[in-house]
């Protein structure tokens, strides 16, 4: 579901990024710049039925932020045409090999995290550890980048979710950097290219809140 371009423009510890995405965002990112890198990232993440012609999903994840070579773990909800919604577990190892998986249903909200522990990268919905992954696969990978956010991969034919009346939320997002604690980062880059989508951060600055919604739901 994570098919994205960037080029990073390095400022301090964040960096911004212009991105030519594949497919429609709506959602935040953050970039580090130097050492230590992310192992970790979550959020508690609305599902919301919304217009899937071909695929959308909302998750958190971590990646290498490159246009060549991108590899990442991530984690939510999708749902793709003709078939129920799934909570999922993705990820491109070091070797660039590629794995998707489902779990059951989401929940009304759940708590999403995909982070190391130990020798192994866990997925979670709650408590629940649904997969789990050697961390050997992902070690000599850089995750400069945490994203949070919903993702269509046929805008403007499948839509952003939420409605302006009842908007989709992802709460609390946070990352953790490798030997740190989970901690918000900043949400700094704002992606908004779904069409008719919106996004939008709410609540106190530091609260890893926003919420996105389809001008035409």
């Amino acid at each position: 579901m994570h098919t994205r371009l960037a080029v990073p423009l390095i400022i301090g510890t964040l960096a911004l990024a212009t991105p030519a995405f594949a497919t429609g965002y709506e959602g935040y990112a953050d970039l580090l710049a130097d050492a230590p890198w992310f192992d970790g990232a979550r959020s508690t993440i609305d599902y919301q039925a919304t217009i899937v012609v071909e695929d959308v999903a909302v998750w958190s994840g971590i990646d290498n932020n490159e246009a060549d070579g991108l590899m990442w773990i991530q984690g939510g909800w999708g749902r793709r045409a003709g078939e129920d919604a799934k909570i999922y577990w993705e990820y491109t190892d070091e070797d660039g090999t590629y794995r998707i998986g489902y779990d059951q249903a989401p929940g009304a909200s759940e708590a999403y995290e995909q982070s190391r522990n130990g020798v192994n990268v866990e997925w979670k919905h709650g408590a629940t550890i649904y997969k789990t992954e050697a961390w050997n696969k992902f070690d000599a990978i850089e995750f400069r980048k945490v994203q949070y956010g919903a993702e269509m991969a046929n805008p403007p034919d499948d839509h952003t979710p939420g409605t302006a009346g009842n908007k989709n939320k992802c709460v609390a997002s946070a990352a953790r950097k490798a030997g740190g604690a989970f901690a918000f980062t900043g949400l700094a880059y704002e992606l908004s290219d779904a069409a008719s989508g919106n996004v939008e951060k709410y609540g106190d600055a530091d609260s890893g809140n926003f919420r996105t919604w389809d001008s035409r739901n």
